[in-house]
């Protein structure tokens, strides 16, 4: 019980503060952004995407925290629960790379090209760099649809591999590991949460930090639909 209450400490001080960083931050960018606009309105744009990114982010830790205290139960579960990536997360890399898109193409516009070797190189540079977080917006745009995880009554299906058959899975849970270093002398250690089973004896972990489910929801989706496999008089071999 005292562990318990002790995780749940922990775990409100690090929703506050992190609400009080995020806030903080957000308002230092967005006066920022509002004096560069006087001298500089490219940059002063890529403060306003800041401050934009940090509201995202505390929207984000409310909905984390609200999310925890879901409890599904028999009923209120649909046949087919599909996992996507956390589109506040998809938001947030797209609000970030194109802060370095534009300060690319700000770059670009002020550039003047001459033909030598060092003009050249430079401008090389400069389209490799603004394009590479182009291209980085366009795969994150492309990730807000995509299904990584699908749960039903036959099984689990990972991306567009084969579904794993729940009479074949074994062992379904979410495990967490914690980061260590050698090097770090400090007690917090980052924690990655997983989605774990094996499948005819072979292991299978897929990283689900960056997906618009909670470990705890996901667990009570496991068990759910393991019972209701158990439940369905299917022979499990």
């Amino acid at each position: 019980m005292t562990s318990i209450r002790h995780v749940k400490f922990y775990e409100m001080i690090k929703f506050n503060f992190g609400i009080i960083f995020y806030t903080i931050f957000g308002i230092l960018a967005l006066l920022i952004g509002i004096y560069l606009l006087q001298y500089f309105i490219p940059l002063s744009i890529i403060f306003f995407i800041a401050t934009f990114i940090n509201g995202v982010f505390i929207h984000k830790q409310y909905s984390l925290h609200k999310s925890d205290k879901i409890e599904y139960t028999e009923n209120s579960v649909p046949d087919e629960i599909i996992v996507k990536y956390s589109r506040s997360g998809r938001i947030i890399a797209i609000a970030t790379y194109s802060m370095f898109a534009i300060l690319g193409l700000f770059f670009l516009s002020g550039f003047k090209f001459k033909f030598n070797g060092t003009a050249v190189f430079v401008l090389f540079i400069l389209l490799g760099f603004t394009g590479y977080f182009i291209f980085k917006i366009i795969s994150e745009i492309k990730k807000t649809s995509q299904m990584i995880i699908s749960i039903n009554g036959e099984g689990i299906q990972i991306k567009n591999n084969a579904r794993y058959l729940w009479n074949e899975i074994q062992l379904e849970k979410i495990i967490v590991k914690r980061l260590v270093s050698r090097e770090s002398k400090h007690d917090y250690k980052p924690e990655i949460n997983y989605l774990y089973f094996f499948h005819n004896n072979e292991k299978i972990e897929i990283n689900i930090d960056d997906f618009d489910i909670t470990d705890d929801q996901l667990a009570q989706l496991l068990k759910i639909f393991r019972a209701r496999f158990n439940n369905s008089g299917v022979v499990s071999f």
